[in-house]
């Protein structure tokens, strides 16, 4: 380091001590240099306090920036964890869904088939009441045929008992007539019924017998 000019050593020495404007001169220099060395103190601190004021807001920003950042990736990891949270909600509920959605469509099928169960033996049921009906039908039919042809029967057989009496009373009756008949031939004599010729009274009857056949056909 230099020395410095203004160095007590370097006033000038008088004749009793050092001479004394030079010695004011130097002093007025001092001061002068102190009060520069002062204010350049002074500005050097508010240099320094300013400086320590930035750093102290850097510091306060560095702070916040890392307070920011931790919040965010606390955030972050929150809404991650939310999110994946979410997520397995979201996956339970469709796999509830799914779950209850299966069960609701075999409930479905076990209705359906149940249903068509159902259906099949009221189907065979209607067939076997169906062939029930008709075999009831069919005897109730056969009954009633068998009761007509019997009713058929019964007045064929009336009517032929009718026909019968009525052919024995027309040939009692034919015979009847011709007896008169021959009784009113002039210059006949009346014949007892039990005198009657034989052969007479055959032919009578033969006659009778062919009248209603004749009668019928012309019917």
């Amino acid at each position: 380091m230099a020395r410095r000019s203004d160095a007590p050593h370097d006033l000038p020495v008088g004749f009793r001590g050092y001479d004394r404007v030079s010695t004011d001169a130097l002093l007025a220099k001092l001061d002068d240099r102190g009060a520069a060395l002062s204010r350049e103190r002074d500005d050097l601190s508010r240099q320094v306090s300013d400086l320590k004021r930035e750093v102290d807001e850097y510091r306060h920003r560095s702070e916040a920036v890392a307070d920011a950042l931790v919040t965010a990736q606390r955030m972050a990891l929150d809404l991650r964890a939310n999110a994946e949270a979410e997520i397995a909600e979201q996956e339970r509920r469709a796999y509830d869904l799914r779950a209850l959605a299966e069960a609701e469509i075999a409930e479905r099928e076990r209705e359906v088939e149940s249903a068509r169960e159902k259906l099949v033996d009221a189907g065979n049921e209607i067939r076997a009441e169906a062939r029930a009906d008709a075999t009831e039908i069919v005897r109730e039919a056969r009954i009633r045929a068998d009761r007509l042809i019997d009713e058929v029967l019964d007045a064929l057989r009336a009517y032929e008992e009718d026909a019968d009496g009525f052919l024995s009373d027309s040939r009692t009756r034919l015979v009847s007539l011709v007896r008169e008949l021959i009784d009113r031939i002039p210059g006949t004599a009346p014949v007892a019924p039990e005198e009657q010729p034989a052969e007479v009274e055959t032919e009578i009857v033969a006659e009778a017998d062919d009248a209603p056949v004749a009668d019928s056909a012309a019917a």
